[in-house]
């Protein structure tokens, strides 16, 4: 890492500038990341109240639709690496181009995440059977799965708008798409759950229901707002709509390593909650999917902050200045380091009355004890894995963090929690959790030495941009 004097920073990122901007640009981009959490967390929340069963199946259910949504969502979310880039750079009108190309990502998902829905019935028992989920719990979650998978392409083409809006630093948009989705899904699940003035009584079914309604609600608002003639004046939104091939391979480039690093994480958690939990029995599941989302109050702001500064990263190296990105993963850093460790702390002192509120049942609430006390040790180096993501991604460098989290998931999180759990398995649930604790730690300091490491620095972007922008004059040119 380079020596940083205060004459090579932009004045506004002196005298702890950078920690100051830095949150104000992410405060509404953590409304965001907290409001979307809060959607997973009222579908938990409301379907726990129909039994433990259920409380058991419905955080399994949603992490099997979110990763088939990766697979796009990586790709869709490069959008914000390129806007931020050409708007740091003074070339705002290439990033409409960039953002339209998320239509077709999310066709392609579309073509397989809709019949892999019709087919929910035929394939998903045999997953549920390896993983030695009840019959219960199965029929629940084939229920859910089977309706949730038709918001994958409405979610891919979100992700993409957010990574329009987010890049070019207007984040507010991001916000009302989401408390509208937010609000549209809270009411949907407490109509269609529960039957409510007049609605059908459809348990697990009304959930996905209103899921899928919520992300319809996100994408259109998200259109609207790209379609406006402000948007178009500065970043040609509606001139843009084409397929450009030049833009589609930038992204894949950037964004599918991003993709496949998600898949690789998310997988992993799908994998660890829906085939190594339920070996431990119902309570366990239970406790592990509360625990889980315990996490996410922690995780998600910290996620907004670590969006922001994607966008401060990419534009500080689309404006050639790099130094200011390093100064700004420290103060990104210093902000998700400290929250999150505080909740950390809250997790060790306040661990069982937590579960207690989730659910009441005594066995649940002591093994959720032990799933708190692992993530309160994690808490700083889940940070650590926030804030250099992030970095890193806001400079182009997305593949060698991908490899990296396959390691570390699927050598340490998933081998060792198998490892575990066949060699000692009188530990119950707490050598998985072990296992998951070394992951992020270990995973977060390698992250943090490849950004110290400097590499970033040498990755360009800048010939894609200048091949998009020829062909832009060639088509001015055929026109005229």
């Amino acid at each position: 890492m380079s020596n940083v004097t205060a004459q090579q920073l932009n004045p506004d990122l002196k005298s702890g500038g950078a920690s100051m901007r830095l949150l104000k640009l992410s405060l509404p981009i953590m409304g965001m990341t907290v409001s979307r959490m809060l959607m997973g967390f009222i579908d938990f929340v409301m379907v726990s109240q129909l039994g433990t069963e259920a409380q058991a199946a419905i955080s399994p259910c949603t992490l099997f639709v979110f990763t088939v949504a990766c697979t796009g969502m990586g790709v869709a979310l490069a959008v914000q690496t390129f806007v931020s880039q050409a708007d740091g750079r003074g070339e705002p009108h290439l990033a409409g181009a960039y953002a339209w190309q998320t239509l077709y990502v999310s066709a392609v998902m579309a073509a397989i995440a809709w019949p892999t829905a019709v087919m929910t019935p035929q394939w998903y028992g045999h997953v549920a059977t390896f993983g030695n989920h009840s019959p219960g719990m199965t029929a629940l979650e084939i229920e859910y799965i089977h309706i949730a998978m038709w918001w994958v392409p409405l979610g891919i083409l979100s992700m993409g708008m957010d990574g329009f809006f987010l890049g070019i630093q207007k984040p507010r948009i991001t916000l009302i798409a989401v408390l509208a989705s937010l609000a549209t899904n809270a009411a949907g699940n407490y109509l269609l759950i529960f039957g409510k003035f007049g609605c059908p009584e459809l348990g697990m079914a009304g959930a996905a229901i209103a899921t899928v309604i919520g992300w319809g609600v996100r994408a259109s608002i998200l259109i609207a707002a790209i379609l406006t003639p402000e948007m178009d004046r500065k970043h040609h939104t509606r001139r843009s709509l084409a397929f450009r091939w030049s833009n589609l391979k930038g992204l894949l480039r950037v964004g599918l390593p991003t993709s496949i690093q998600w898949l690789i994480d998310i997988g992993a958690w799908l994998v660890f909650l829906a085939v190594i939990m339920p070996r431990y029995g119902v309570h366990a599941a239970a406790a592990s999917n509360v625990g889980l989302q315990y996490m996410h109050l922690s995780f998600m702001p910290a996620l907004g902050i670590g969006i922001a500064l994607c966008s401060q990263v990419g534009f500080a190296i689309g404006a050639g200045r790099p130094d200011d990105a390093v100064v700004q993963s420290k103060a990104a850093m210093r902000l998700t380091g400290s929250f999150m460790g505080g909740v950390g702390l809250l997790f060790v002192v306040l661990g069982g009355p937590l579960i207690s509120l989730m659910n009441d049942d005594p066995e649940v609430i002591a093994a959720g004890v032990w799933v708190l006390l692992g993530a309160a040790i994690f808490q700083v180096f889940d940070a650590m894995c926030i804030t250099y993501t992030n970095s890193l991604r806001g400079a182009g460098d997305t593949r060698w963090p991908a490899v990296m989290f396959f390691l570390c998931c699927w050598v340490i999180f998933i081998g060792g929690g198998i490892g575990v759990a066949r060699l000692f398995p009188e530990w119950g649930l707490i050598g998985p959790w072990a296992m998951c604790t070394l992951y992020i730690i270990v995973l977060g300091l390698l992250l943090q030495a490849r950004w110290r490491g400097g590499r970033w620095r040498a990755i360009r972007l800048t010939e894609d941009a200048a091949k998009i922008e020829g062909e832009g004059a060639e088509a001015v040119s055929g026109a005229s």
